[in-house]
């Protein structure tokens, strides 16, 4: 009887490192008969920093065309949205999900996505980095490119944003101290701000670290790695809300454009930390080799698994754990458990 106490002692302890033990999931439906575009966003977001080095799996799910309700929307060409986004997203999470994606397979360029959540949406006329920018917007980063008048109407109510603030200028300042006294709290990436990078001019008196060059798009980082910061993170004036009216000034944490301005960029070094912190916060876990760069320092829990990108001919539905963040499939890690039970117990 001891002895099976302790085996059962063993496979429960085995059983909740198992709990934790599964990647961030991305489900990209799509009606595209070959998938190859979904295939592209598969590595391309594998490959991107910092998803390149997060523990995340992707899996492709073919959907007969009836099947993706998508169409411009508002007059608008390449606004492509999808009436039934809540209804895929459901699906992804029965199928142990944590993001859906959709990709329609159209020749009219657009895609589209809702800020601070949804499911992104793209057609197969754009390339993959397209998905990664409306994916970013869901995870709450706005456009950094200037909104025509119209769109200023309707974007530019919106509050700050992770890699946007509005700060109305109070020039002059009697130096860098006193604009951080009174600004630093409100700038979502303050964090990052090291104490020796100002965020006013070189004399002290007018707020801002600088401009965005938006002439200088920051290249795409493909490799494991963070981006070497050619400028630091700071305070540097945009221009997504000029056309205001009244007018609002914008200010973004990096110098160069990004992927939040032209798809061809990439993120740079300010905003893939500005993304890591989200992905960590939504429950994304770092691959075993960066798993010293958590500070709470927890013991690793699975091997490094690259992931792998699993074509389904058709969506099949498993019941999934509605705690998100701890557990995935949890009737198909039960059933995994209990198999593992069984295995110890007749040793």
């Amino acid at each position: 009887m001891k002895t099976n106490l302790k085996k059962f002692a063993s496979v429960s302890t085995c059983m909740l490192v198992m709990s934790n033990a599964h990647a961030y999931k991305y489900i990209i439906y799509t009606d595209d008969v070959k998938t190859d575009k979904a295939e592209q966003v598969a590595s391309m977001m594998k490959t991107t920093y910092p998803f390149s080095k997060l523990d995340i799996e992707i899996e492709v799910v073919r959907l007969q065309p009836h099947e993706l309700e998508c169409s411009s929307k508002y007059g608008i060409d390449r606004l492509v949205m999808c009436d039934n986004v809540a209804d895929i997203q459901r699906r992804a999470m029965l199928a142990g999900g944590d993001q859906a994606m959709i990709i329609k397979d159209t020749e009219k360029y657009g895609g589209s996505s809702q800020v601070g959540g949804g499911v992104p949406v793209m057609t197969t006329a754009g390339g993959p980095r397209v998905m990664l920018h409306e994916y970013m917007h869901t995870l709450g980063l706005c456009d950094e490119y200037e909104y025509s008048e119209p769109e200023a109407e309707i974007y530019c109510k919106d509050s700050d944003r992770p890699n946007l603030v509005f700060i109305e200028p109070l020039d002059p300042y009697g130096g860098d101290s006193v604009a951080k006294g009174i600004h630093m709290g409100s700038i979502p990436w303050a964090s990052d701000i090291s104490a020796n990078t100002p965020i006013t001019n070189t004399d002290g008196t007018r707020l801002g670290t600088g401009d965005v060059d938006f002439t200088n798009k920051v290249p795409a980082n493909s490799s494991d790695v963070a981006e070497a910061l050619s400028e630091p993170t700071g305070l540097y004036k945009g221009k997504i809300c000029n056309q205001a009216v009244p007018k609002r000034v914008s200010w973004h944490p990096g110098a160069g454009a990004t992927i939040m301005e032209n798809t061809d960029a990439g993120l740079g070094a300010p905003l893939e930390k500005v993304v890591e912190k989200i992905m960590i916060s939504k429950g994304a876990k770092l691959k075993l080799q960066y798993q010293d760069e958590v500070e709470a320092k927890e013991p690793p829990q699975k091997e490094e698994s690259a992931g792998s990108v699993v074509v389904t001919p058709e969506p099949i539905e498993r019941i999934n754990n509605t705690a998100r963040s701890f557990f995935k499939s949890f009737f198909s890690w039960a059933k995994e458990a209990i198999e593992n039970v069984k295995k110890v117990l007749s040793l």
